[in-house]
């Protein structure tokens, strides 16, 4: 049976855990650890899994860049809250904050 809440939970840990790789081994290792709700609201590991996955830098995450996040690939959609066909850092925020919507 599928349970969204533990399947939400492992998506925002494989995005958290992306951006923990890109901050360095030890926030890797936070982002393994329990302490994932501190983690989740942290705006610069947010930022920095945006920032990692947004390549040409144009402050916006294409469906193409999304792919290198699975979880955000997966709800583009539903992330992107205007509709406009990119996902803002706002847009990102706000789902790695809230990750039941």
């Amino acid at each position: 049976m599928f349970d969204r809440q533990h399947h939400t939970l492992f998506e925002v840990r494989s995005v958290l855990l992306f951006a923990a790789l890109t901050m360095g081994s030890t926030s890797a290792l936070m982002a393994q650890s329990t302490a994932l709700p501190a983690l989740a609201s942290s705006d610069q590991a947010i930022s920095a899994a945006f920032t990692r996955a947004d390549k040409n830098a144009d402050k916006a995450l294409s469906a193409e860049e999304a792919k290198t996040l699975p979880a955000v690939s997966q709800q583009f959609t539903q992330i992107d809250a205007n509709g406009d066909g990119a996902i803002s850092l706002p847009e990102f925020r706000a789902a790695m904050k809230d990750p039941k919507s």
